[in-house]
């Protein structure tokens, strides 16, 4: 295992992009928890009084950062693209074969590696969540919301292998960014269309993108203590939270397409030419 992670590694090593995206992910992220925690809405002390750094304190923050590094998901997708496309145009993957490796072996070290790349990134997003908290905090169970952060692994593994399932589809670095990405920003639309096509806006949390997407939902702890001086707005929310599927049940879907993903992506690259 060890072994194939090595080579895995020995071809992003030098690769500037891979380190660039990374670079940006990590950065970016803490900066955009510094942003929000400075921002503020309302009149201090009364009802509706917000402020930013109330996203960031424990057990939320668990909620709020991975909810924010979701946003970067999209980024880690096509960096997986630009990995596997890469094996494609650079033979690669028939190199590994010539030198010893069994078919078998060379997809199973690309699984690996995303694998790692889910566990590094998570981690990441664990120690930022920890220090925010850690800084913001004032009280409160520092560790009762942290499977936010699990659920957030599942989420990365589902976007790391879609945009893997488009790579070896296509094969093509362009056209399978450009797809995965109309895939994730276009979601939005499909979801209105069909919820206007069929007349029911339930069926369209089960479509994969909104599955894995919604993982990470947006945190409304902070908001809840917010509106509880609002009975009617509190009434709103807890309707249209009615709609959504349970946290259990969408991670038990997104596991599902996950492993329907890695399966089609296997059979794929077992009966196609390396």
């Amino acid at each position: 295992m060890l072994h194939l992670l090595d080579i895995e590694y020995s071809k992003v090593k030098k690769y500037k992009t891979f380190w660039a995206i990374l670079i940006i992910y990590a950065t970016l992220i803490p900066l955009i928890i510094w942003g929000i925690s400075a921002l503020h809405f309302g009149q201090e002390g009364t009802p509706m009084y917000w402020k930013g750094s109330s996203l960031f304190k424990f057990p939320v923050v668990w909620n709020g950062v991975t909810w924010i590094a979701s946003w970067f998901n999209l980024l880690l997708g096509i960096l997986i693209v630009l990995i596997i496309c890469n094996d494609f145009n650079y033979r690669t993957f028939k190199q590994n074969v010539i030198d010893g490796l069994s078919k078998q072996q060379v997809i199973a070290s690309k699984f690996l590696f995303l694998l790692a790349l889910a566990i590094t990134v998570n981690l990441y997003t664990f120690i930022i969540s920890l220090l925010f908290g850690l800084v913001f905090s004032d009280g409160g169970s520092m560790f009762s919301d942290i499977y936010y952060v699990v659920i957030y692994f599942a989420q990365t593994i589902g976007y790391f292998t879609l945009a893997f399932l488009f790579s070896i589809l296509l094969r093509k670095t362009a056209l399978a960014i450009i797809l995965f990405t109309l895939t994730i920003i276009l979601n939005p639309i499909l979801t209105g269309v069909i919820s206007l096509a069929i007349g029911d806006n339930s069926i369209v949390q089960f479509l994969p993108i909104n599955v894995i997407s919604e993982l990470t939902p947006f945190p409304l702890q902070w908001l809840t203590d917010m509106m509880s001086a609002n009975p009617e707005a509190q009434k709103k929310s807890m309707e249209a939270a009615s709609m959504v599927i349970s946290q259990p049940i969408r991670t038990v879907m997104a596991t599902i397409y996950i492993a329907i993903f890695v399966f089609l992506s296997n059979l794929i690259l077992k009966r196609r030419d390396l």
